[in-house]
């Protein structure tokens, strides 16, 4: 599975980066000519649109690596255990259903008369060529959502568990200590039990001194 991940990673960061970066370059190419030399690629802004496209479906299978699409993970996050895994791989499946459904009605969609005899405005592309992003781009799709529910399957149920805690804080850029609660159950005591073991704090208490070093 490890080869497949990694072959499957490198062609979707080329598709979709290789995309972003053409519409990119296609984009500023066409303005700095219009701008010096007064001249139009008419057909660019055509271009650049479908280009995006296929990026974003082509995308959509990377963010689905990073499993960072939107998602409903309550129960995922609340059990732990075989029952986490369970939600885990149902999940999984779910989004192979999804996923095999869509590809299977883009593929169709591709071999309809239509899509061969209507034509692109400027490029003068058949529509099928355009309609591909999202024919290649789901079957991407299916292919990375059988490697994680396989990989998920293979992942023991204590493997799956995750410190929910950390990741949360983590991706707002703050220390877990910073929000965790200790053993008394009050929410603020881990911040007073720091200011408590810092020797420079100024804070007035029993025995203690005040901010001029004098004896309260």
């Amino acid at each position: 599975m490890e080869t497949i991940d990694k072959y499957l990673s490198r062609l979707e960061n080329f598709l979709a980066g290789g995309c972003l970066i053409a519409a990119t370059a296609l984009a500023v190419f066409a303005v700095l000519l219009r701008n010096i030399t007064g001249d139009v690629i008419f057909w660019s802004e055509e271009a650049v649109i479908y280009l995006i496209i296929f990026s974003t479906f082509f995308g959509a299978v990377v963010t689905l690596r990073h499993n960072e699409h939107v998602a409903v993970d309550i129960m995922p996050t609340l059990l732990r255990g075989k029952a986490k895994k369970f939600f885990v791989v149902l999940g999984g499946l779910a989004t192979l259903v999804y996923a095999g459904f869509i590809a299977y009605l883009s593929w169709a969609l591709i071999t309809e008369p239509f899509s061969r005899t209507t034509i692109t405005p400027a490029l003068k592309l058949p529509l099928w060529v355009v309609e591909l992003s999202l024919a290649v781009g789901m079957t991407l799709f299916f292919i990375r959502a059988v490697e994680m529910t396989v990989r998920a399957l293979r992942t023991s149920a204590a493997d799956l568990d995750k410190d929910v805690l950390a990741e949360e804080a983590a991706a707002v850029g703050i220390d877990v200590d910073d929000i965790a609660i200790v053993e008394d159950g009050n929410p603020g005591s881990g911040r007073a039990n720091r200011a408590d073991s810092d020797p420079g704090s100024d804070r007035l208490g029993d025995g203690g001194t005040d901010e001029k070093g004098g004896d309260r």
